[in-house]
């Protein structure tokens, strides 16, 4: 924490409009008693008083004004009910120096529902994310340095199942009996029913023999 901040913690509160109304919020601690003047304190229900805690600038005057900034003129007399001296009280409250009016009305100056890192955490998210960086920038050099028939595809699986096989029929593997006779008879070569495998097998080879001869001249 810079010494030019203080740590101010954020409470989560239910404050009850109506009964058929309820809002839940964030504020401040030193906040909950204004609420509780404008709403009626048995409206206003603190549900965790250590919800968050968020670095301010070590500044009373700027937060006096941020708080007039936020309820407005209407609810100023609340504001100085609950901090009759202003901004000296502030400082009392927060332990805050007096410091000068700086404030600058801006979104981040209201808490809303997304709050920052508390103080301290900021240091151990960026480790954190450092830590993760170099995980990355490792496993991307392990990936680069393994070959490339074992990198990944992008389209497909790192092994791809193998082709299935395609056969050519160029004549010279076996057939079976039955697509021996099936030849045997698209090629208008007479044969026996009862032949056996080797006798239709040598028909067919005496026919391819004769078909080679012819072709060669």
């Amino acid at each position: 924490m810079s010494k030019q901040t203080i740590i101010a913690t954020v409470v989560l509160l239910t404050i009850e409009r109506s009964r058929e109304v309820t809002i839940s919020d964030t504020v401040f601690e030193h906040e909950v008693p204004i609420l509780e003047l404008i709403h009626g304190a048995e409206n206003v229900n603190v549900t965790d008083d250590d919800y968050h805690a968020i670095e301010l600038p070590d500044n009373a005057t700027q937060e006096y004004q941020r708080l007039l900034s936020k309820y407005g003129d209407k609810y100023k007399p609340v504001i100085d009910q609950v901090f009759p001296g202003g901004a000296r009280d502030v400082g009392k409250e927060l332990g805050m120096s007096l410091g000068r009016d700086s404030f600058k009305k801006q979104s981040e100056a209201v808490i809303h529902s997304r709050l920052p890192p508390r103080p301290g955490e900021k240091q151990e998210q960026d480790d954190a994310s450092n830590d993760a960086a170099v995980q990355r920038a490792a496993a991307a050099l392990v990936e680069a340095a393994r070959p490339a028939a074992e990198a990944p595809s992008i389209t497909g699986p790192a092994n791809p199942p193998p082709a299935a096989e395609v056969t050519v029929d160029d004549g010279s593997e076996e057939l079976t009996h039955a697509e021996l006779r099936e030849e045997l008879t698209r090629r208008g070569i007479e044969h026996k029913g009862n032949a056996s495998k080797a006798d239709l097998q040598q028909l067919l080879d005496d026919a391819k023999e004769v078909d080679g001869k012819t072709l060669g001249g």
